[in-house]
């Protein structure tokens, strides 16, 4: 037993040594990288690390403040050593720096953006709790409210902090140089406690300036403080006059407040008690501050009672009336402006994936050369895990350089965006203007930095600790090991070119819609039409008879202007997304339960159908007999009478328009006397919409857009109408005096940025995947220059050895993009349903950008397969 116990002993001592051996090696290890990072010679780091561990029981008495101080010694040592080693490599460091800052440049921009106008459009507290509430017929759309069912809201509700509500009115400002059309919101005087908004200059209205014949003030917002008024800081008490009515600037809202879009001023809300009691007339928006603990979906549960229990109480106005609660966020967004940044941040993405392949080949192909230095550390005593810690430290502190020269680039990205947004179109965009790069942007940017330097560098971190030491001594071992590479690099190459490949793909078939929007209405020569809009102020013009009075003198004086063809009112123009759609009830036909019956309304004037070329299939047209006097008419679109009166004629039967009033009537009957060829008036989609016309002689709207055609240039006319106008009216402003054609670039302002943004991110994904290819095929024949040289030396052509490379390269080509139409028909889909005129497989598209990329991924690749047919076969066997 006692020789069993001894030889137990010697081993466990045995494996006792062999730890404590392990240890001292590895703090040994620790000790020489951090003497060579210090700038020592291998041999002294050595020297010094045995010395200093000749003791291992020593460093395990050290205390953890100890450790922790030698924990922060060797990361400053590791950035140390990074620093040295990207500044003796100042090639692949600019390259590198260069690579990584269009990548986190170009995400930091696009998040800046999409921060500033979808996910934090206005500087508001708490804005998540901040709702719109909206009434509901039979779960229909969203609907303005009545001033009677809001002040029960307020009342009976205990989920809100506060209730506001506001209306929108358009004015005309005179009295402060030339006259100009406002747009201005009615608020009451708590709109701004909901809000939590101060002024920037003076102060805001309150509840006693909300009283009628009280409410001469107004509150500017900003940017129209800033236009109209040079941002005078002396605004506060200077008087302007809004339809003739004398107001006093009382304050200035800051530049983050852009609530309601496109607000020039806020004006109080001072209605009269018939007005209070009004249930009929929907047209106010109402804003509320949710309590601390209450969400939205329990205050949509209070509100619906609510509304139930006022549909009992007044049912010939509230039934079948709901409230819908929704986030303001949800509102000011829309439908489409997050899905665009969603699609844009996920492309911008898809590049800095691009970005951080390419590091990461340079990375590999950087490997090559450090083969002795690491296998040097490896022979010394240094662990895995150290060397990789040390290889991601230089990743990360490039991605960090990166980052720096990224916000560069973000601002002066953003600044392009910026100045070329038209004003006009901004205004529109809640948040636009408060686009910067901030504090949450430089987080962004760091954060991805250190993405950006973990991804780039991991993989070729890992292939780096596959280093032998021996193997790395022996003839050969460069080949063994460069095959490892070659595949890497490869994936690599491989990724880069399918990303491309959808990026590309996805941004023309979005430029090629786009192109087919911008030239929609050209049919209709829209370069020859001038447009603006008008509106009469209901203080001066009350009257149906003034209206129209007011439109026929008009109409007369600029259809008197030299080269003008016609010149006609209507609500909306062919493809613009104007007019309104509302209910449509045909009369001795009752509607079905839960199905409804609508159709865009608009108002022209009789000779609009000529001017624009519609003819007239059924029936008559409009003329200068349909007055206000005479029975009121309207004409159709053949849609209307297909879904309709499928199987009869539309003329003769009657309908009316709008929703029914208290005493469960709609506006007036008016009679069908034509049926008119179909004219899509949407500029998104395809379908076709039901269309009623009334005339402007019978129905004078307050507002009207006039149309000018021209056989020259129609903004030659400009001036010429404004004199026109103003002979007749001069304190009214025409509105948005422009082209037809510049109207719809105007609406299509927002596509055209998505498809510039996703243009440039669909160029470097291009560029650097060509890049990739560039460097896979120079690196692989830089590391079988040797066998190049044998093949050569054994009778092979150089015609052979460019083939070899070339197929080579033809295989990593033909594998992305392969993997790449995948991705991109996924893409297709999704811009597919985004816009009208793009096909989800369109061959054109496909087959062109896969020719283009094919030429440019294999072109990078033919300046180092010409160099591998040059190489001298005695020189290469000379040189190993």
């Amino acid at each position: 037993m006692s020789g069993f116990r001894r030889i137990t002993n010697l081993f466990r001592r045995s494996q006792v040594d062999r730890e404590i051996d392990l240890e001292l090696q590895s703090h040994i290890g620790l000790r020489i990288d951090d003497n060579i990072a210090a700038g020592m010679k291998p041999e002294d780091a050595r020297r010094d690390a045995l010395l200093r561990f000749g003791n291992p029981s020593a460093k395990k008495e050290e205390t953890a403040g100890q450790d922790a101080a030698l924990g922060l010694d060797r990361l400053w040592s590791d950035v140390k050593y990074a620093v040295r080693q990207l500044r003796n490599s100042p090639g692949f460091t600019i390259t590198a720096v260069l690579t990584l800052t269009l990548g986190i440049g170009a995400n930091t921009a696009v998040f800046s953006s999409m921060d500033a106008v979808v996910l934090r459009p206005l500087a508001v507290p708490d804005l998540h709790r901040v709702m719109t509430l909206f009434e509901q017929q039979n779960r229909g759309g969203n609907q303005q409210t009545t001033l009677a069912n809001y002040e029960d809201w307020v009342r009976q509700s205990s989920s809100f902090e506060n209730l506001a509500v506001y209306t929108l009115a358009d004015k005309s400002m005179t009295g402060a140089g030339d006259p100009t059309h406002v747009q201005s919101a009615l608020a009451s005087a708590n709109f701004f406690d909901v809000m939590r908004t101060e002024p920037l200059v003076g102060r805001v209205f309150n509840a006693g300036e909300c009283q009628p014949g009280h409410d001469a003030v107004a509150v500017l917002n900003y940017g129209f403080w800033q236009r109209r008024f040079g941002s005078d800081p002396a605004i506060k008490g200077r008087t302007i006059e809004l339809d003739q009515r004398v107001y006093t600037v009382i304050g200035v809202m800051p530049k983050t407040m852009q609530y309601p879009a496109a607000i020039d001023m806020y004006l109080p809300f001072a209605p009269t008690p018939q007005q209070l009691a009004d249930r009929t007339t929907r047209n106010q928006f109402v804003v509320g501050r949710l309590r601390n603990g209450v969400t939205t979906r329990q205050a949509q549960a209070e509100m619906q009672t609510i509304a139930e229990r006022l549909a009992k109480d007044y049912p010939a106005t509230n039934a079948e009336w709901s409230v819908h609660v929704e986030p303001l966020l949800d509102g000011i967004n829309g439908e489409w402006t997050p899905l665009y940044y969603r699609l844009i941040m996920g492309a911008t993405l898809f590049v800095l994936l691009v970005v951080c392949a390419n590091v990461a080949n340079l990375q590999l192909a950087r490997g090559v050369a450090r083969r002795p230095e690491i296998a040097m550390r490896t022979a010394l005593g240094a662990g895995r895990w150290r060397i990789m810690r040390q290889l991601l430290t230089e990743n990360i502190l490039l991605a960090l350089i990166g980052s720096v020269g990224g916000m560069g680039f973000a601002a002066a990205y953003l600044r392009i965006i910026i100045i070329t947004m038209p004003v006009r179109v901004a205004r529109y965009i809640p948040g636009w203007s408060n686009t910067s790069l901030n504090g949450r942007a430089l987080v962004f940017s760091v954060v991805l930095a250190g993405l950006a330097g973990v991804v780039a560098g991991f993989a070729p971190a890992l292939e780096a600790l596959r280093v032998n030491p021996a193997e790395q001594l022996k003839a050969g071992a460069r080949g063994a090991i460069g095959g490892r590479r070659n595949r890497l690099r490869s994936v690599f190459a491989v990724a880069q070119i399918s990303l491309a490949v959808a990026l590309v793909i996805g941004a023309t078939l979005i430029s090629k819609g786009m192109f087919s929007l911008l030239h929609v209405a050209d049919d209709y020569k829209p370069d020859r039409v001038l447009t603006f809009g008008v509106g009469l102020p209901e203080s001066r013009y009350d009257t149906a008879q003034k209206r129209a009075e007011w439109y026929t003198h008009t109409l007369e004086s600029l259809r008197a202007l030299p080269g003008v063809t016609h010149a006609e009112l209507t609500t909306a123009l062919p493809h613009s997304d104007m007019g309104s759609v509302r209910d449509c009830e045909i009369e001795n036909r009752p509607t079905v339960p839960g199905k409804f019956q609508s159709a865009r309304q608009l108002f022209v004037s009789p000779g609009y159908f000529s001017a624009l070329h519609i003819p007239i299939v059924d029936g008559r047209g409009f003329n200068q007999g349909d007055s206000l006097n005479s029975v009121p008419v309207a004409i159709v679109s053949r849609t209307f009478v297909t879904r309709y009166f499928p199987d009869q004629s539309p003329l003769g039967h009657r309908i009316r328009m709008g929703a029914r009033d208290s005493r469960g009537q709609s506006s007036t009957w008016i009679t069908i006397v034509g049926v008119a060829e179909e004219t899509n008036y949407a500029l998104w989609e395809d379908g076709l919409e039901t269309a009623v016309y009334v005339s402007t002689g019978q129905m004078p709207s307050p507002w009207e857009d006039y149309v000018i055609f021209t056989d020259g240039n129609p903004l030659a006319l400009a001036a010429p109408a404004q004199k026109a106008i103003a002979a007749i009216d001069p304190t009214l402003p025409l509105d948005r005096l422009m082209t037809w054609e510049q109207s719809l670039h105007e609406d299509l302002t927002g596509l055209m940025y998505t498809a510039a943004m996703l243009a440039f991110d669909a160029f470097v994904a291009l560029f650097l995947s060509a890049i990739g290819i560039f460097g896979v095929m120079a690196n692989l024949v830089g590391e079988r220059t040797r066998e190049i040289g044998v093949r050569l030396a054994m009778g092979a052509t150089r015609r052979d050895v460019l083939a070899m490379i070339l197929r080579r390269a033809s295989w990593l080509t033909g594998a992305g993009i392969a993997l790449g139409l995948v991705f991109a028909f996924v893409l297709a889909h999704l811009v597919a349903n985004l816009l009208r005129g793009v096909s989800p497989s369109d061959p054109v598209v496909f087959a062109v950008i896969t020719v283009v990329i094919a030429v440019a991924a294999l072109g990078s690749s033919l300046v180092p397969a010409r160099r591998a047919a040059r190489v001298d076969p005695m020189q290469a066997l000379r040189a190993e």
